[in-house]
């Protein structure tokens, strides 16, 4: 299986034969970093067009910040004032729920993003199951798990995603403290 988890960054947990797979020099699981979009937005790295610079909490805020600077209108001015300084990811749910088209046009793209990198994913390590977590999953799951796996299915290659689940974490912000200290009770036995 493998865990993606969107909040400020990206990163991923991948789990094989029922292990915490780390790779070679103990970097598996870089998925913030994967390139979508060669000739996309810088990435904290220094790359351009990181997943992580397209569809992580911090990428999405910047496109809205961007986008209100640009003069387009939205809610989130309204809820937050113009500096956006208390921004959060359930104000991007309110937003859309009260039919702000802007917003929900940034988090469809972010949504399109997370679906490709999952069918690259599944495309690569074909697991059994692809939990998405974080705080913009945690907060947004019904707006975007839709597109999300309606995109993975597109650019899946044939036959990759027969069988394949593709679920919201039931655990939310939790599952990285939680994957945490089940690790560090296995360390000790």
């Amino acid at each position: 299986m493998v865990g993606i988890f969107i909040g400020t960054g990206i990163g991923a947990g991948l789990v094989i034969a029922g292990e915490l797979f780390s790779g070679f020099c103990h970097t598996a699981g870089e998925i913030g970093h994967m390139v979508l979009e060669v000739s996309g937005p810088k990435c904290g790295c220094g790359n351009k067009g990181c997943f992580e610079a397209l569809a992580s909490r911090t990428a999405i805020f910047q496109q809205i910040k961007a986008g209100i600077k640009d003069g387009q209108k939205t809610m989130l001015t309204e809820m937050l004032g113009d500096n956006l300084q208390d921004l959060r990811s359930g104000d991007l749910r309110k937003a859309i729920r009260r039919g702000d088209k802007f917003v929900d046009r940034i988090v469809e793209s972010a949504s399109e993003y997370i679906g490709i990198a999952t069918a690259n994913v599944v495309n690569v390590l074909n697991p059994e199951v692809v939990v998405l977590g974080g705080g913009v999953i945690e907060a947004l799951a019904d707006e975007m798990m839709g597109v999300i796996v309606e995109t993975a299915a597109d650019y899946a290659m044939p036959g990759t995603m027969k069988g394949v689940e593709i679920v919201a974490s039931k655990l939310g912000d939790n599952a990285g403290i939680t994957g945490g200290a089940v690790l560090a009770k296995r360390a000790t036995k």
